[in-house]
This record gives structure tokens, C-alpha cells and sequence, in this order.
């Protein structure tokens, strides 16, 4: 995938031509889930990535370990691969494996959500935990259960010096979209940077067939949360507050050309960018004006599936500005991924 430049109207996106972040195919390696990336402070940021077994489901299993990377001059270049002590303690004790896929930071504080899947599985979940570093991922805290609550956070963000994270109450038992009455999105909140969460709300998103989930806060402080909907993967459900994620009054679902997986969304220069697997197959990218209403998409990668498991994170170009940073996995050989990084920049 070359330099790729796509026009809108009154501006451009410019994606950088790929690079490879984790080469998982050289150390016979794959990298299943596990995106997570947070900057604490300015121009440093941390990055975590899988690194599972490449046999277990041909590579499509967070069976393994999680690494982590330090940036300080805002992803230009990385430091040196560390491990995260949980994931290792819960390989060794062999009751389940972790995946990290959203991290945050407040006041320095990194705050990383852990999904516990079984053992040599990705499904069922046990109940999600978080951990914090306070010292740039040099050493972490024990981990602590944010509710009783089976499920995975798929969003987590830091607004006004809070901590929000969106909960799926879902053990995945049959399957990771909702089919049960309970599997409903919660809604968390850390007003004391991560030292305590309490639940805030439910999110009133139907519970039927859905499953991943998104949320951003807008700049009129406005909440929108997303979620991807199996029975119907041109439509994004989404709910939207103004009293900082207490009520839900406006709800709807926006239409995707191209459809959707595990969405992922951003604010670059005041244009919302939904980024995710294109149904089986595909990385696709859309972009909108208010977060709600999205253009025709742009399939970057059109044949292989199924990788496209992404995030990305907001941070300081060195030529101005700011850019995109994208992280994704990329099948290298049957369900094994390598994990990749995109610049995209706003023209």
C-alpha cells in the first residue's frame, strides 16, 4: 500500500505508506487484538501490542503476552520492547490470557483496560480488570476488577480530567454481539484518575446482534457512542448525550457504504475519521463533519480478512499540525498478523 491521497471537499487525507511496527512473521509470532496507545504526557506515548501464538486458530487468538513501547517524541521513534508483567502472570497461572486494547492517561497517569479471555480461547470473558503506571510504564499496579460485570471495553476516554470507559456487558458464551437482555453497554467513570471507577449509566443502544463499540467526545462536549450491529453492518447504531453521559436522548444509526467492524473513531482538525474492517474484508475509512452523518467510504485494502483490528491516537507532527496515528494488523499467512503502523494527515 503506497502513499494514498484522498480528496473531500475543501480538504485531503493523506495516508503514509505503511510500515511494519511489529514483525511477528520473522519470529513466527502473530499479534491478535490488543492495539491500545495513549499518550501521558507531551510527545510520549505508550503503545501495546500482542504477541500470541501463531498455531492456535492459524494466529487468530490472543493466546500469548502483551509488549508495550515508549515514544517520546510523538511516534517518530520507539523504545525498547518491554512486557507487561500481568500478561505473563496470567500465562504462567494458565487461567486466562489478557489483551489490552484502550488505554488512557490523566495527570500522567496511564490507565490500561484489560480484557481476560480463556486460556487458549478469545471467548468466554471473565470480567474486566484495569492496571496503572505512573511512571511511563517503568512499573504497574496490581490489577483491579471494574465491575461484576462479564465483558470487554471496547472505548475508553479522558475528558475534562475524567476517565470514561464503555463497557460490554457480554460473557461471549455464545457469541461476542449481544442475545440476551442483559448484554447491554455500560457506562464508567474515574473522576479520581483511575484510583476508582463507579457506573455512571446504560447506554440506550438496542442490545440484539450488537457488539464492538466506539465513543468520542466532541467539541461541544457533547458524547457520541457507536456500536456495530451483526445483523446489519451498513448501519452503526449510536446514542448521543449533553450531560456528560448520564442520559441518552438523541439516538439513531448512520449509514456506511462500505459497511463496518470494530469501528474505531477520531477527531483530526475538527473532521471526525471511522476507521474498521469492511465487513470480512477489507480496511475501510470514512469521514464526517459531526460524527453522525458519514461520506462514501475509501477501501484502503480490499482482499484480506480477517485482520483490520485497529486504533488510533492523535498526536504532534513534527512538520505542524497534527496527525493521525494508525495502528492495525495485517495477515502476513493464514490468520497470523503483523502489526502495522499508517500516518494520516489532514491537507
Amino acid at each position: 500500500m503506497a502513499e494514498t491521497v484522498w480528496k473531500q471537499e475543501g480538504f485531503s487525507l493523506v495516508f503514509s505508506e505503511p510500515s511494519v511496527y511489529v514483525d511477528n512473521q520473522a519470529r513466527g509470532r502473530s499479534g491478535h487484538m490488543s492495539h491500545a496507545m495513549a499518550e501521558f504526557s507531551e510527545n510520549c506515548v505508550i503503545d501495546f501490542n500482542s504477541n500470541c501464538s501463531a498455531v492456535i486458530w492459524e494466529g487468530h487468538m490472543p493466546h500469548g503476552v502483551i509488549e508495550y513501547r515508549v515514544s517520546r517524541d510523538a511516534g517518530v521513534t520507539w523504545g525498547e520492547v518491554r512486557t507487561l508483567p500481568y500478561s505473563v502472570q496470567a500465562l504462567y497461572d494458565g487461567l486466562f490470557t489478557v489483551s489490552v486494547e484502550k488505554a488512557v492517561a490523566v495527570n500522567g497517569r496511564i490507565v490500561a483496560f484489560c480484557l481476560r479471555n480463556t486460556p487458549c480461547g478469545c471467548e468466554p470473558w471473565r470480567t474486566a480488570t484495569w492496571i496503572t503506571s505512573d511512571d511511563g510504564g517503568e512499573t504497574w499496579s496490581q490489577p483491579r476488577e471494574l465491575s461484576g460485570y462479564r465483558g470487554r471495553v471496547y472505548d475508553a476516554r479522558a475528558h475534562e480530567g475524567k476517565i470514561y470507559a464503555l463497557l460490554h456487558c457480554n460473557d461471549a458464551r455464545k457469541t461476542f454481539t449481544g442475545n440476551d437482555p442483559e448484554h447491554v453497554y455500560r457506562l464508567y467513570v474515574s473522576e479520581d484518575a483511575g484510583e476508582s471507577f463507579r457506573e455512571l449509566s446504560v447506554v440506550p443502544i438496542p442490545v440484539y446482534g450488537r457488539g464492538y463499540g466506539a465513543m468520542i467526545f466532541r467539541p461541544d462536549g457533547s458524547l457520541a457512542v457507536y456500536a456495530y450491529n451483526v445483523r446489519d453492518e451498513r448501519h452503526m447504531g449510536w446514542a448521543v448525550s449533553r450531560d456528560g453521559g448520564l442520559t441518552f436522548p438523541e439516538r439513531g444509526a448512520s449509514f456506511l457504504d462500505k459497511r463496518i467492524r470494530n469501528p474505531q473513531i477520531s477527531l483530526l482538525d475538527r473532521t471526525y475519521i471511522l476507521q474498521g474492517r469492511a465487513g470480512e474484508k477489507g480496511f475501510v475509512f470514512y469521514t464526517s463533519p459531526d460524527g453522525l452523518a458519514w461520506g462514501e467510504g475509501l477501501l484502503l485494502e480490499a482482499e484480506r480478512g480477517p485482520c483490520y483490528y485497529s486504533n488510533g491516537i492523535v498526536l504532534n507532527d513534527p512538520a505542524g499540525g497534527k496527525r493521525l496515528l494508525v495502528q492495525y494488523s495485517d495477515i502476513y499467512e493464514r490468520c497470523c498478523v503483523n502489526a502495522m503502523h499508517m500516518w494520516v494527515k489532514k491537507v
